[in-house]
């Protein structure tokens, strides 16, 4: 009898670990998927703050959010060169509708611990049932040349009104809706689109609004002396006129020089962040603004700092591009490194961060994954599936990340899209069949996510809310 009871004891205990482990990892959540836990203070819409030395984002009922996106979850998906969705056409095989194939994404969101709708999605279809976020995308610089328009005229802030108020004002009373992002991937200094922004910039007309901003900035920067800013510029010019009437310019190889680029750098990102965060909050004051997006590996360290003033989340598209870093590197070595896990980025900008976009694909899948080159090509799905734990427990390790938006939901046209990406990114396939052991894994780590409200106890009500209040 002795040994039965000791036995049962056993069984018991064991029975009680268990029963702790699983109330550890099933937090249970507000219809926001926020965990109930612990509770901040509500004030009806998304916001960031700190608990203790880590950051989360709020839900409108009070409580801690880690954002697990999907970019692109979109009925269609993505179209190859010739305009067909071949995603697209297997969901009208296989739903009814639209509205019908939303409700079961929910469904596998859900079950997939996928609780955000990322960018590029049918936000639309997924309204008070998913947290989701918005592109305003106001249009200061293409993202695919990485061009500029005329960032300093009047009709700037005239456009970003007028999109502000077609998007924004509409959704401004959602409290589903978690933020805005004002661009994708916007070019910051010289990248596979071109060269600094200075130089970009001076090849202007002189009759533009950004050629006489650049010109006045270079009388101050100078003092008026075109003998002082020919130690850093190679020009014939020899009046201010004569310079602003030129096309060209050449950058001598000096400190000072470089200094310059920088500086210019941080006046294009001062007007673009001083005007779109000056619209946006006449208009929509109470949803979060997720900034622009930015390439980890391209970002300068004085545009980040500009941005930290003015956004409430610092979007950062995270890709692992392998050996590829030490190339840009050498493009601009005042580009932050990645290889700390953006602990520069925050450090600079002084915003929690948000993943906007990151994603792995693999060699099994019949996609040809040749463009662009970058990316690594994993073995396998398995492959695929470790990789994306590992990057995701070391986001899970840092204090400063609140979320973090898979790219993408369907794979690529294995054809290749219309600027011939052709990869197997997705969750699912193109014949809407999920990749189970990257969505599995998904769902385990989603639950990770609210494990360290317990394992870290959160100093509730001494936090530092930041964003809309």
């Amino acid at each position: 009898m002795p040994r039965i009871v000791g036995r049962l004891q056993v069984v018991a205990a064991v029975l009680v670990a268990v029963g702790a482990a699983m109330a550890q990892t099933e937090p249970v959540l507000d219809r926001f998927g926020g965990e109930t836990s612990v509770r901040c203070a509500a004030s009806g819409f998304f916001r960031t703050e700190r608990l203790g030395e880590r950051w989360w984002l709020i839900t409108p009922e009070g409580h801690p959010f880690f954002s697990v996106g999907v970019n692109v979850l979109s009925f269609n998906g993505t179209a190859n060169r010739d305009g067909v969705y071949h995603y697209g056409d297997a969901c009208r095989r296989k739903y009814a509708s639209p509205e019908a194939w939303a409700t079961a994404q929910v469904e596998r969101c859900r079950a997939w611990g996928i609780n955000t709708v990322g960018c590029w999605s049918d936000w639309a279809l997924f309204r008070e049932r998913l947290p989701y976020t918005v592109n305003l995308d106001v249009g200061a610089a293409n993202w695919l040349s990485g061009a500029w328009i005329d960032l300093f005229d009047e009709s700037f802030v005239t456009t970003v009104r007028e999109k502000v108020q077609q998007v924004a004002a509409p959704l401004k009373d959602d409290p589903f809706l978690i933020g805005y992002y004002l661009g994708n991937e916007m070019k910051w200094g010289p990248d596979h689109r071109g060269g600094h922004l200075l130089d970009e910039f001076f090849s202007r007309p002189a009759a533009t609004a950004t050629k006489r901003a650049l010109i006045g900035f270079l009388r101050q920067r100078y003092a008026g002396s075109l003998e002082a800013l020919r130690q850093d510029l190679d020009t014939p010019a020899q009046t201010w006129d004569e310079l602003a009437a030129a096309s060209a310019i050449t950058v001598r190889p000096t400190a000072a020089a470089t200094a310059l680029r920088l500086a210019w750098a941080e006046a294009v990102a001062e007007r673009f962040f001083a005007v779109t965060a000056a619209e946006l909050k006449a208009v929509d004051p109470r949803h979060l603004n997720l900034g622009v997006r930015f390439i980890s590996q391209m970002t300068p360290p004085a545009v980040l700092r500009v941005a930290g003033r003015y956004v409430d989340v610092m979007t950062i598209n995270f890709y692992d591009i392998g050996n590829w870093v030490q190339l840009i590197r050498g493009l601009w070595p005042d580009y932050l490194v990645v290889d700390d896990d953006l602990a520069q980025h925050f450090a600079v900008g002084g915003r929690p961060i948000l993943v906007s976009e990151w994603g792995y694909r693999a060699a099994d899948s019949g996609h040809p994954n040749t463009w662009p080159p970058i990316y690594p090509v994993l073995p396998d799905q398995a492959a695929r599936a470790a990789a994306y734990e590992a990057l995701v427990r070391r986001l899970l390790a840092r204090p400063w990340f609140v979320g973090h938006h898979w790219f993408q939901w369907a794979d690529q046209p294995r054809e290749g899209r219309f600027d011939g990406e052709n990869n197997n990114f997705g969750l699912v396939s193109l014949d809407d069949e999920p990749y189970a052991s990257l969505v599995e894994r998904s769902a385990t780590l989603a639950r990770a996510a609210y494990a360290r409200l317990q394992a870290e106890p959160a100093a509730t009500g001494a936090a530092e809310p930041t964003g809309r209040p």
